[in-house]
């Protein structure tokens, strides 16, 4: 059995809780967290306070038995308070966080001491520089890529704003998803190199409810993709009749015609929404699917996004390999369990 741990890294002061949600997806840089907490733990905490959620079991062989889950930083704390009960709610999201809400341009970045060369960097080193001015660094995934897989950034300039959208826009440029990892630091994911991991969802085995959504309200009938020098690419969407139009203007100059359209071909992919979420309980492999692997070290043991896993659910006619698209984990005193998003994997190539 596992036992999720709360710890305040700022001040070394681990909190007691009633009830934890985290979530974690694709679709949303940082991790969120949503977590109550006793009145007699308030003093332990305050804004900007980083906090690590770990789980604890005895079956994991390194890491002292623990493994990290997140790490967020708090920025809410409410207390609320009615005849029969008071409680506090602390509200946190990942280190990201600083990259997303700061705003600044590329050249009077005042505690820039060596100017950037913003020419032609690799995508890993731009990021790595953006990231390293609030101490976060950037990784790949899988790790067994080469040191720097990332392709060179022949533009990037940004003006009083967040760089941040268009660090994502050339993340996806290049194939890539830019996200949180657990330390707080973030990573690039290419699509193309799905983990798969020792879990499965089935009807009748661990399922205790599904949910399944076919949504057209973010899809579009064209979508054009315009930069560079090229005519804009046009994609039509025959599944959504109507006129709606998404126009999308990449600002570098030198991009080549195929990232347009792989652009449009992801935009039309990704908002032809269809999506299963699927609660089951705990927050990863039961003990006995632990006990199966052995040493541990290196072995994912929870429930994470961008893992493709076989799904059957016969009464919805799913027998497929889906990817983990984001995840919710839930706790309190008594239970725990996790809400699981699956998608098809091309919603996101």
């Amino acid at each position: 059995m596992f036992k999720p741990l709360i710890r305040n890294v700022t001040t070394g002061k681990e909190l007691l809780w009633r009830s934890i949600k985290l979530k974690k997806s694709l679709d949303e840089i940082c991790h969120s967290l949503e977590l109550e907490i006793p009145p007699s733990e308030r003093q332990k905490v305050r804004r900007h306070h980083r906090l690590e959620i770990r789980c604890k079991n005895n079956l994991v062989n390194d890491s002292n038995g623990e493994r990290l889950v997140s790490t967020v930083l708090i920025d809410e704390i409410t207390s609320t308070a009615s005849a029969d009960k008071h409680s506090i709610m602390v509200i946190g999201r990942s280190p990201a966080r600083d990259i997303i809400d700061s705003k600044w341009s590329d050249y009077d970045y005042e505690d820039d001491e060596e100017r950037f060369d913003y020419s032609e960097p690799t995508l890993r080193a731009l990021i790595r520089h953006i990231g390293g001015k609030f101490d976060i660094n950037c990784y790949t995934f899988p790790a067994d890529q080469p040191d720097d897989p990332t392709e060179s950034v022949n533009y990037f300039a940004f003006e009083n704003e967040s760089p941040w959208t268009k660090l994502i826009d050339e993340a996806d440029q290049q194939g890539y998803i830019l996200t949180s990892n657990e330390d707080g630091n973030l990573y690039l994911w290419k699509v193309h190199g799905v983990v798969r991991w020792p879990f499965h969802i089935t009807e009748g085995v661990n399922i205790k409810n599904i949910k399944w959504t076919e949504n057209g309200s973010e899809q579009f009938n064209k979508y054009l993709v315009k930069g560079g020098a090229w005519d804009p690419v046009c994609i039509i969407d025959n599944t959504c009749p109507g006129n709606r139009i998404l126009s999308i203007d990449i600002t570098d100059p030198y991009v080549a015609l195929t990232e347009l359209e792989r652009r449009a071909e992801t935009e039309m992919r990704r908002r032809r929404e269809v999506r299963t979420v699927v609660t089951v309980s705990g927050w990863g492999l039961t003990d006995e699917q632990i006990k199966s692997l052995g040493n541990t070290k290196g072995q994912e043991i929870y429930w994470v996004p961008n893992s493709l896993i076989p799904v059957k659910v016969p009464a919805l006619g799913l027998n497929a390999n889906l990817l983990i698209s984001e995840v919710e984990y839930l706790a309190n005193a008594e239970t725990a369990s996790c809400d699981i998003t699956l998608v098809n994997r091309e919603m996101y190539l």
